[in-house]
């Protein structure tokens, strides 16, 4: 009875170690993994990783049955959250712990690659300095692997207080260049480091930041430039923008100084004698946008550009300040083109002028648009509605007409045929009996005959 109870015994217990066997080995098996929800992205990931073909025990268990009853309790736990609160996959994504001693049962440290030309031992980091794998590598399995940029190097370097100078990484500086940082890459750089600033501070940090590094090169303007730079950009030396601007880049990239002044950056040899006609013809280039009222002014003597109403008031500017002033901008074929007559008036035309008012009284208007103009020199004279009766008597005895009027070719245009020599005395009588409408228009015979005929 005994031994068909131990017989029992024993066939029960190898029927529950090779139960317990064939259990464990299954749930081994990245097909239980896969039963699960929240495993199914993380055993698809696996599939198509470098490590599909390693067993799943072989980084989640440490060797032996202490490693072995520790993830199978681990697993029963799972098994517990995904039956009663069936978790989404983000929630145990990093769960799961890696450490380095189960990557290196099997890789070597000594003899892993490091990154194309750059000085760097697996073995240094992951063996003396015991960086954990998973810090670099921790999506190689079950997600997007990630890609290592130099910024991830140097924010550990710094957290660690590890080493930061290019060289110390970098086996030489032909290593260090970019493909992308070809002869054209100079124009070229500042709409990348405009997009993407980031991307140049994986290298151009540190010792090398982009404050120090960028304006160094850049003849101390700071770089990137500034909220409203464009509005103030104004520099002392153009030479500076041309560090970037000088060149267009293939596609319109950079915009060169021209493309926004409309005009050549920096100004040519002649520009001081040549801009006045220049922004004549070209109403569209605005000067302000780098040179204030008060450089032109000081320049041009004259406000620039002319205030409102300078029309009717720049002859006397002129008078003042000289026509030079005004040829500085300006050809005498500018003022002849309004004036019609010679501007600015010759020594004569005093003499001349109240004949060409006359003729044609909106050509003086032009410039001289009220009364007071001409009663500046006319308010004395008395040149009223009688003038023409009295004007002979003034005449003899003053010289006040002579500005005015040109002798004798002026008196003349009125009296061509009366006669007036030393002999009109003796003969005037005859004229006035015969013809005395010939005397009335100078004479009033009531008044100026009386003088001598009592």
């Amino acid at each position: 009875m005994k031994k068909k109870l131990l017989l029992t015994l024993v066939i029960a217990g190898i029927i529950l170690l090779s139960a317990l066997g064939i259990g464990i080995h299954e749930t081994s098996k990245p097909t239980f993994c896969n039963t699960c929800h929240s495993m199914k992205p993380y055993v698809t990931a696996w599939k198509t990783s470098a490590h599909s073909k390693t067993d799943c025990m072989a980084c989640h268990r440490d060797p032996g049955l202490v490693g072995l009853v520790k993830v199978k309790l681990g697993g029963l736990k799972q098994v517990a959250v995904e039956l009663t609160r069936k978790p989404e996959p983000a929630e145990i994504k990093g769960k799961a712990e890696v450490p380095n001693r189960r990557c290196q049962s099997c890789h070597e440290l000594n003899k892993l690659p490091g990154p194309t030309a750059i000085n760097f031992s697996h073995e240094l980091h992951a063996g003396k300095k015991g960086l954990e794998c998973v810090t670099c590598h921790g999506d190689l399995v079950h997600g997007e692997p990630k890609t290592l940029k130099m910024q991830d190097c140097l924010d550990c370097h710094k957290a660690k207080n590890g080493p930061v100078k290019c060289e110390s990484c970098h086996q030489s500086k032909a290593t260090m260049k970019p493909q992308n940082h070809d002869a054209k890459w100079l124009a070229a750089h500042g709409e990348a480091a405009k997009k993407d600033l980031k991307s140049c501070t994986t290298c151009h940090t540190g010792e090398l930041g982009v404050e120090k590094y960028c304006n160094t090169c850049h003849n101390g303007v700071q770089m990137p430039h500034p909220k409203g730079w464009l509005q103030n950009h104004k520099v002392s030396d153009v030479k500076v923008c041309n560090t970037c601007h000088e060149k267009p880049v293939e596609g319109g990239k950079a915009q060169t100084c021209i493309s926004c002044h409309q005009v050549e950056i920096p100004h040519p040899a002649n520009w001081n004698k040549e801009h006045g006609k220049f922004t004549l013809q070209n109403k569209n280039v605005n000067c302000y946008s780098c040179h204030t009222k008060t450089e032109c002014s000081s320049c041009h003597k004259v406000d620039m550009p002319h205030p409102s109403g300078w029309l009717r008031t720049h002859g006397v500017t002129a008078l003042a300040k000289g026509s030079s002033t005004c040829y500085t901008c300006h050809s005498k074929t500018t003022c002849t083109s309004c004036h019609t007559s010679k501007s600015p008036h010759n020594s004569t035309f005093l003499t001349v002028h109240s004949k060409e008012y006359r003729e044609n009284p909106a050509k003086c208007n032009t410039c001289h648009t009220n009364k007071t103009t001409c009663n500046t020199c006319h308010q004395k004279l008395g040149h009223d509605s009688s003038w023409i009766v009295r004007h002979g008597q003034v005449a003899k005895t003053q010289t006040s007409c002579l500005p005015c009027h040109r002798q004798p070719d002026y008196c003349s245009t009125c009296h061509p045929k009366t006669g007036h020599d030393e002999r009109w005395i003796q003969n005037h009588g005859i004229t006035a009996k015969l013809r005395p409408e010939s005397c009335t228009p100078c004479h009033d015979f009531k008044i100026f005959c009386k003088k001598c005929h009592n």
